[in-house]
């Protein structure tokens, strides 16, 4: 079974892992999420570990970058 997104109460942290980037993304599933990460979404920053002890995150301002370029200031022909 594909594991949700979830959308944290509050503020989003500057650091996301898979349930929570895959949410601030839009995605609807972690699986959804993974399979656009290296063509629509970056990379993560942080990828240790394998299997069960897999460990990624990404940065907040990375996604943002994707989701509205010009908010952070870059230009949407740089992506």
């Amino acid at each position: 079974m594909a594991k949700e997104a979830v959308i944290p109460t509050g503020c989003w942290p500057a650091v996301l892992r898979d349930e929570l980037a895959a949410a601030y993304a839009g995605e609807k599933t972690v699986d959804a999420f993974m399979s656009r990460v290296g063509t629509i979404w970056p990379r993560p920053f942080i990828e240790t570990g394998t299997g069960k002890g897999k460990f990624r995150a990404w940065r907040k301002s990375d996604l943002d970058r994707v989701i509205d370029p010009e908010s952070v200031g870059g230009s949407p022909e740089a992506w």
